[in-house]
């Protein structure tokens, strides 16, 4: 309403003093003129709004190897990236299986979940960095009676448009992948958090 209340009175001082008394101006006309513009203009927001937020479809899905052979990573001194090669899903294509790196392509929530299977006798362990910061991990030590451990995490966050979420292997642990791919890292938005004003 303030919105039409602006544009009328910008219309009306944009028209001269003496035509307002004009006998050839109608403004009851004139504003019904006025009315349906903005009813129109609020209706391609709306529309604008809604097509933004269906466009926005962000979701993916990837295992350590895509292989059916044996693949053992790490032990390392130090942290290192791990890269899911595998992608089952990758839409948006916000995931690279190149680098393992996950790029927030709008400012939104995001929810990553993260499965780390440990079959030997070393520890393993993962853990899920935000611009290089950590935020969350899973880990299994050495199996005990039983010689096959399965450890997950997960979390939603609100990311920025060009947030990297990745996941890293910790020092001198060792992550195993096979023909089952029980290592898995998955993601998706939830929902956006940027606006058109209205």
């Amino acid at each position: 309403m303030l919105l039409f209340i602006t544009v009328l009175m910008v219309n009306v001082w944009a028209i001269p003093a003496d035509d307002l008394f004009s006998p050839n101006i109608n403004i009851l006309e004139e504003l019904e003129k006025m009315g349906a513009k903005m009813k129109y203009m609020e209706k391609e927001m709306e529309r604008l709004r809604t097509e933004n937020t269906e466009r926005v479809k962000v979701a993916f899905s990837a295992s350590l190897s895509a292989s059916t052979d044996v693949k053992y990573i790490g032990p390392y001194a130090e942290a290192t990236n791990l890269v899911y090669e595998n992608a089952f899903s990758n839409i948006g294509n916000a995931y690279d299986i190149n680098t393992g790196i996950f790029t927030a392509p709008v400012k939104g929530v995001y929810f990553f979940n993260f499965v780390v299977f440990n079959p030997y006798a070393i520890s393993t362990g993962v853990r899920l960095l935000k611009n290089g910061n950590f935020v969350v991990a899973a880990s299994d030590n050495p199996p005990g009676q039983d010689t096959e451990d399965t450890a997950c995490n997960s979390v939603t966050l609100l990311l920025e448009q060009g947030d990297r979420i990745l996941l890293q292997l910790l020092q001198n642990r060792r992550i195993y992948t096979d023909m089952w791919r029980r290592n898995t890292f998955s993601g998706h938005l939830l929902f956006t958090m940027y606006f058109l004003p209205m």
